[in-house]
């Protein structure tokens, strides 16, 4: 109970996050988007039986051979992130997969991304490293401030300030956010989801998401053996995903037919 009343005067003390709020609470009162969140063993044996390293998934993508690790191209770049995060007084999630956010942005010469979740910012900076080579090239990420934490001054405080002019930070919850980065970018080559990790929060989000993606896109989508949302998107779609896994986690990869 003290965390809870801890949680609510956070957001009291955040008008802009009002919204937010309510929609937590009313989420909070249903059964039946606590019963759509309890899917993760079903997530996780289905993400097993298809998994493959990212390596792999590069070549099923681009039909080439594995490329170089970015963290090996950029390795300077890479290095002075991992102090920064280390050094944060503010403990944030981890990093994505990198390697796979980077080469995807190659191979298809993306111009126009939305990731959702920054955190300290390593897959913004993926990107970032991807996107500066393309004139009027543009990435939006979105990120909900942690709970309690007071980390808003450290969300993406591994991009140097030098490769910035291409990015756009908004620090608000997805539903608050992603309206206004699809008004800035419309139509997007590539999106990576790491944010609201519910079932009902990932069905909000992809179906925009998706509608957005042009022909050709990537859509990736990280955490996806927390529950089903996933799983049942690719099938309502009907597109065919590669499932990557890294360390314990999974994330999932759809070509926009």
């Amino acid at each position: 109970m003290i965390e809870k009343f801890k949680i609510l005067l956070w957001f009291l003390r955040r008008p802009e996050l009002y919204p937010q709020l309510i929609h937590v609470f009313k989420k909070k009162l249903s059964p039946a988007s606590a019963a759509r969140d309890d899917s993760q063993q079903e997530a996780l044996e289905w993400c097993a039986g298809l998994a493959v390293d990212t390596n792999a998934a590069l070549i099923q993508l681009t039909g080439k051979p594995a490329p170089t690790q970015v963290e090996s191209l950029y390795s300077n770049y890479f290095e002075n992130a991992g102090r920064i995060a280390r050094e944060c007084p503010t403990k944030m999630g981890g990093p994505g997969d990198v390697n796979l956010l980077y080469w995807c942005a190659e191979h298809i010469q993306a111009s126009k991304v939305i990731e959702t979740g920054v955190a300290y910012g390593f897959s913004s900076l993926a990107i970032l490293l991807s996107l500066e080579k393309r004139k009027e090239s543009k990435l939006v990420s979105t990120d909900m401030p942690y709970y309690l934490l007071n980390n808003e001054k450290y969300v993406g405080c591994v991009v140097p300030e030098e490769i910035r002019s291409n990015w756009r930070l908004l620090k608000a919850p997805d539903r608050q956010a992603l309206p206004k980065a699809l008004k800035i970018l419309d139509k997007i080559d590539m999106c990576h989801y790491d944010s609201d990790k519910s079932y009902d929060g990932r069905m909000w989000a992809y179906k925009i998401l998706w509608e957005a993606l042009r022909p050709g896109g990537f859509f990736i989508s990280d955490d996806i053996g927390d529950n089903t949302a996933f799983k049942i998107f690719s099938k309502i779609i009907a597109q065919e995903t590669i499932i990557i896994k890294k360390r314990k986690n999974y994330a999932g990869l759809i070509v926009k037919r």
